[in-house]
């Protein structure tokens, strides 16, 4: 989910247990609309103030999104923390992590909060070295974050950005990748209130089968709690039935473990030059993955729907129809 944030007229609780069950029979199928979206940190969100978010968070709340992924909170390829870390780490940027989560509990909102981005990680994938370095800044991001909001019930999760595509999941990769990311939820499930861990792996490279790809996110990302998948639905090359075979697959790889499986789907469109997604396009990739999938968190509310930021209502009306629909 690396699309950059377009330009904009603006510009110019605890999970529900039934979303944390494995996906395997046993768990509940969600309904085909967006229970959670990302937020990704942008020019327009990390300057964002409370009553900002509060405008967000209740737009959001009126389409039935009631759960927020923050993707990082610290950036370091700015060199910035998103939150008010320790002197001596990363310098400070604004704040958004206490608005957000200030918003968020006000209105009865859940929030992941994201540890370290770092865009071009994946030609690190193989680097044991740098990936150890990696997960000794995650941990000491983590105990910061949950020294200062373990008091906070919108507080939920963790989120990891490093986001694996089929090429991480190569036999050069997989050792040090997975390493990585049990170690890390390791950790995280000792430390710092053992909080669930999510994170978001891709097919988009298609170098691999659906059950070779599902078998090797089972494999490498197993010890996470929550693997929410890419749709690819805007890259303009997987309909719908592409994207119920990849569901499919991951469903029965993922059955009976200690993964809930959950959809990310697309909001953008490659057709539309990453601006929003047709919303008959989208309706048709929601209901694609439905009875696999125990959520959907989509990609994402404020750069695709959000009425004050892209200039037009219709898409978020169209949406807010369909989803009262399927209630």
């Amino acid at each position: 989910m690396k699309l950059s944030i377009i330009a904009t007229a603006a510009m110019a609780g605890v999970l529900a247990p039934a979303l944390l069950c494995a996906s395997g029979a046993s768990a509940a199928a969600a309904l085909p609309v967006m229970s959670a979206t990302f937020l990704q940190p942008s020019g327009t969100t990390i300057p964002w103030n409370g009553q900002q978010y509060q405008r967000e968070i209740t737009l959001e709340r009126a389409v039935g999104i009631t759960e927020i992924v923050d993707q990082w909170t610290v950036d370091e390829d700015a060199n910035q923390a998103y939150y008010p870390d320790p002197s001596g780490w990363y310098p400070r940027s604004d704040d958004m992590t206490d608005p957000l989560l200030s918003a968020a509990g006000q209105a009865g909102d859940t929030v992941w909060l994201g540890l370290a981005n770092v865009s071009a990680w994946q030609s690190h994938a193989g680097d044991a070295t740098w990936l150890n370095n990696q997960l000794y800044i995650d941990e000491r991001i983590a105990n910061q974050l949950y020294s200062l909001y373990k008091s906070t019930k919108a507080f939920v999760g963790w989120y990891v950005p490093f986001e694996v595509s089929d090429q991480q999941l190569t036999a050069a990769d997989t050792g040090p990748v997975g390493s990585f990311f049990s170690s890390l939820a390791g950790y995280l499930h000792t430390h710092d209130g053992n909080k669930p861990v999510m994170t978001s792996p891709t097919y988009e490279h298609l170098t691999m089968s659906p059950a070779q790809f599902a078998a090797a996110v089972r494999s490498v990302l197993g010890s996470l709690d929550v693997i929410s998948v890419q749709d690819i639905g805007g890259s303009g090359y997987e309909t719908p039935a592409d994207i119920t075979q990849w569901f499919t697959a991951l469903h029965n790889a993922l059955a009976g473990t200690r993964s809930a499986l959950w959809d990310d789907p697309d909001m953008f469109s490659a057709a539309n030059k990453g601006g929003p997604m047709t919303p008959s396009q989208f309706q048709a990739d929601l209901k694609a993955a439905y009875g696999l999938v125990s959520g959907y968190s989509g990609f994402s509310f404020t750069t695709q729907m959000d009425p004050n930021l892209i200039g037009t209502s219709s898409y978020y009306n169209s949406y807010q129809t369909y989803e009262r629909g399927q209630a």
